[in-house]
C-alpha cells in the first residue's frame, strides 16, 4: 500500500517521484460509449449506451499525435473504458495506428459477443498485444443471469476460435480471461478457473483470474465505514500513473468515474500534458496527505490494490 512519494516511484519502477508528473504511463481511451449487454454489475443505465457516441476523427487524431512523442514512456494504452470496443467499426485500424506510432502495448477489453471470425483476424493482424475477455460465469445459467443480453454459447465459440487463431498465426498476442466474482457465480469460481486454464497457454504469458466485485467508487453501492477508514491513509496509484479519456474528451479522476463527476479536464480543449500536470494536481495532493476521503469516488476504493484468484 502506498503512503509516500518514494512508494509511488517504486511501484511504477521509476527513478524518482518527479518523473510521475511528465506524462501518464497508462491510458484508457474510450473510442465508443455503447454496449450490447446490460450486466448486473455495470452502471450502463446511468450512461446510456447510444451507438452514436463514438470518438470524433479529430479527437482521435489529436490523441495519437499527443501520445506518439511519449511512446518510450507509455507502458500501455487500453482502447476500452465503459463501452464495448468491438462495436467500434474502426477498432482494428485504431490498434494498427497506435502500433505504427510505436506504442509498446495496445490492449482491448471485450465481452466477445461481437468477436466474429473476421473481427478476430482483423484485430490480430492489426497487432493487438493483449486482449482481455470478460466471462462472468462457468455455466450458461450463471453467465446469462449476469451478462444480460449476451449468449453464452456464442461468446464461448468466439473466444475458443480466437485462441486457435492466435495459437496458429499470432503467438505474440497475450490472452487474459477474467471473471468478476459475485453472488450469482462465486460457487463456480474453481470450475471456471480450471476450464479456462486448460484453453490458454499460461507458460507463454496468458492469464486467467477471478477478481472481486467493486463499487464503481461508491456509485454502484457504498463502501463500508470500516473500509473507508482503513483506506483513508493510503494513496491510490491511479492519479499518479493513469488517465482515462472518454469518447468526448472528458477526463475524470480515474476509470471508475464513468460520468466524469470528478472532472479533471477536457482533452477536446486541452493537451494531455496540461490535464496531467494541472488537472490532477489537487487529487494527488489529497492522496499523499491522507485526505483521499475528500473525494467521494475515492472513499474506501481499493480497485488497484486487490487480491485476485489465479
Amino acid at each position: 500500500m502506498l503512503k509516500t512519494k518514494e512508494d509511488i516511484a517504486k511501484r511504477l519502477n521509476i527513478k524518482s517521484y518527479e518523473e510521475v508528473l511528465q506524462f501518464p504511463k497508462y491510458f484508457e481511451f474510450e473510442t465508443i460509449n455503447a454496449c450490447n449487454a446490460r450486466c448486473l454489475m455495470c452502471t450502463i443505465d446511468e450512461w446510456d449506451g447510444n451507438p452514436k457516441k463514438v470518438v470524433s476523427d479529430e479527437l482521435w487524431r489529436k490523441f495519437v499525435e499527443n501520445v506518439k512523442p511519449h511512446k518510450e514512456w507509455i507502458e500501455k494504452i487500453t482502447l476500452t473504458r465503459d463501452g464495448e470496443p468491438l462495436l467500434d467499426t474502426k477498432i482494428a485500424q485504431r490498434i494498427k495506428t497506435l502500433k505504427e506510432a510505436g506504442i509498446k502495448k495496445v490492449v482491448i477489453v471485450t465481452n466477445a459477443q461481437a468477436l466474429s471470425k473476421r473481427k478476430s483476424q482483423e484485430i490480430l493482424e492489426a497487432g493487438i498485444d493483449e486482449i482481455y475477455f470478460s466471462v462472468d460465469g462457468y455455466s450458461k445459467e450463471a453467465y446469462e443471469k449476469i451478462r444480460v443480453g449476451l449468449s453464452y454459447e456464442r461468446v464461448l465459440e468466439n473466444i475458443l476460435y480466437f485462441i486457435v487463431l492466435r495459437d496458429s498465426n499470432f503467438p505474440n498476442t497475450k490472452i487474459r480471461l477474467r471473471m468478476i466474482e459475485q453472488e450469482e457465480n462465486m460457487f463456480e469460481s474453481e470450475s471456471w478457473l480450471s476450464f479456462w486454464k486448460s484453453k490458454v497457454d499460461l507458460e507463454k504469458g496468458d492469464m486467467v483470474y477471478v477478481m472481486p466485485l467493486h463499487s464503481w467508487g461508491n456509485q454502484l453501492n457504498t463502501e463500508s465505514i470500516d473500509k473507508v477508514e482503513y483506506m483513508s491513509s493510503f494513496a491510490c496509484i491511479s492519479p499518479f500513473s493513469s488517465m482515462a479519456i472518454h469518447y468526448d474528451g472528458k477526463v475524470g479522476i480515474c476509470g471508475v468515474d464513468y460520468g466524469s463527476k470528478h472532472l479533471l479536464g477536457d482533452f477536446s480543449k486541452s493537451s494531455i500534458e496540461y490535464i496531467w500536470q494541472e488537472g490532477f494536481k489537487k487529487a494527488r495532493e489529497l492522496h499523499l496527505n491522507s485526505k483521499r476521503n475528500d473525494i467521494w469516488l475515492c472513499r474506501g476504493c481499493d480497485l488497484w490494490d486487490r487480491n485476485y484468484k489465479y
